[in-house]
């Protein structure tokens, strides 16, 4: 197995680089082949299987040094924090709410206004 560095990562197209540690040369990974429990982020240590496709290096069965997550101390499981993704996604969601929101208290005013100049 290979081992690199993740030099760029876009978690909206789902695919990124790693750079080989060896030869400095990148190799693309598609986010199906993450095999860690934690984040996927730039400058993260990883091992992988180097495999030559006919668009280039490719990187399969990519997985982080530190294996990914860190076992706990306490009984109970401890909460998992949200993906970067996840984060996104609800902050998207809120930033639709708010617009509708909006929209919804504009056309409200708009009808005072006109019901109080018609009248």
């Amino acid at each position: 197995m290979a081992k690199g560095i993740i030099k760029r990562y876009d978690f909206r197209k789902g695919f990124g680089f790693i750079a080989d540690d060896k030869s400095g040369e990148d190799f693309f990974f598609h986010k199906s082949e993450w095999q860690g429990d934690g984040p996927i982020r730039q400058g993260l240590a990883v091992k992988f299987v180097d495999k030559d496709s006919d668009k280039g290096p490719q990187a399969e069965s990519v997985i982080p040094l530190d294996g990914g997550s860190k076992p706990s101390s306490n009984k109970k499981p401890a909460a998992k924090p949200a993906s970067l993704e996840d984060r996104v996604a609800s902050l998207e969601s809120s930033v639709g709410t708010w617009k509708v929101l909006s929209f919804l208290a504009l056309a409200g005013v708009i009808a005072l206004a006109v019901e109080k100049f018609v009248l």
